[in-house]
């Protein structure tokens, strides 16, 4: 087959029979539903269409930064699906590798990838941006290209991702309803700058100065436990009255340093870091987890696998967001007292049958 395919695009409306139809998918999976899996982003988000082509099928996986637990997480997770015996006879071959966070080094790994004949990449970008021009000449080369996480913005990838902002709406109305809309709001930010800090805060701001009583602090805690404990710690020092929190990340030394503090636990909304989840469950303050998944790979994979055998797909597609709350919390499935902290618990999204065990992640090498 003549590997020059281009993407084809069709009205949103005709998603429908492809969500609905009776045939969602060329391979079956427990708990896997396109219709609940594959949210478009918006009501005007195209299908993408690809020349069918017999499976199996080289697919590669580009990150960039594998500096933090959910990058590892996520390499992991991404070697462990391709390994899932409903998908291992759909590919050929499987490559999963990190270029770090440099944008050239990155573009030198897409160009060798697109030159080696794989059938797809999935990316982790370094840089929204930076990577268009490698990714447009993949595309115009028959490559299918899927970007997730830190996605890319050129029109030629597919998008797989997280509805970011509505994360941030979540958390916030939580912790509004909970302190019955008056107090002071600690909100805990993350990595300045980034797309998805500013959707969190976007969002967040919104909800809660949408409460005349409620008033904001804000600190920044770069997603990191021992620099939201030392944030906290500091705020908790001038505002003891704080009522609520509403963080992105690092939410495991939020709560070290209320207990330092000797404070009362207030409602937090944060992150699926293992550590915050135990904590709500040994603890149990009301708390919300609503997770930035590393699964997000792994639906990424079957996007492009499903592409790859004549599947319309959404163009830019919203992942369904995994939640938790104090009352929903089970040890050893959606945390696990006697791991890391900085595990990130929310390895499994509903009706996107990703299905893993902790010991299916954990036995992979990165």
């Amino acid at each position: 087959m003549d590997r020059r395919r281009f993407l084809k695009t069709a009205a949103y409306a005709a998603s429908a029979a492809y969500l609905l139809g009776p045939s969602r998918s060329a391979f079956a999976a427990k708990g896997f539903n396109p219709k609940n899996c594959y949210i478009p982003a918006n009501s005007a988000t195209n299908m993408v269409s690809w020349a069918k082509k017999a499976p199996p099928y080289t697919i590669a996986v580009s990150n960039s930064y594998i500096g933090n637990s959910w990058r590892t997480e996520m390499m992991k997770i991404a070697k462990a699906f391709a390994s899932k015996p409903e998908i291992k006879p759909l590919i050929k071959s499987f490559r999963a590798a990190s270029s770090g966070n440099d944008v050239s080094a990155q573009i030198a790994e897409l160009n060798q990838l697109t030159l080696g004949g794989v059938d797809a990449i999935i990316v982790d970008a370094a840089n929204p941006s930076g990577l268009n021009s490698a990714i447009d000449q993949a595309v115009d080369a028959g490559v299918l290209v899927v970007s997730f996480d830190n996605v890319v913005t050129t029109k030629k990838a597919v998008l797989c991702n997280e509805n970011q902002y509505e994360m941030g709406l979540r958390r916030a109305k939580f912790v509004a309803k909970q302190i019955g809309g008056k107090g002071k709001v600690l909100l805990v930010r993350g990595v300045a700058g980034t797309f998805v800090d500013q959707e969190h805060a976007k969002a967040a701001h919104k909800v809660l100065h949408g409460h005349p009583q409620i008033q904001v602090i804000e600190v920044i805690g770069n997603w990191d436990d021992g620099t939201a404990q030392k944030v906290t710690a500091n705020a908790l020092a001038t505002h003891p009255d704080i009522a609520g929190v509403v963080s992105g990340g690092g939410d495991t030394g939020v709560v070290r340093a209320f207990l330092q503090a000797n404070k009362n636990m207030v409602p937090m909304a944060g992150e699926a870091e293992n550590g915050f989840r135990r904590l709500a469950a040994k603890l149990q303050f009301p708390m919300l987890s609503v997770g930035n998944s590393p699964a997000e790979v792994a639906v990424s994979i079957r996007a492009a696998l499903d592409i790859l055998q004549g599947k319309q797909v959404p163009r830019s597609i919203n992942i369904p967001l995994p939640i938790a709350r104090t009352d929903t919390l089970k040890a050893g499935v959606n945390y696990f007292p006697d791991k890391s902290d900085s595990l990130y618990t929310d390895f499994n999204i509903p009706g996107c049958g990703t299905n893993f065990t902790l010991e299916e992640i954990e036995s992979q090498k990165v």
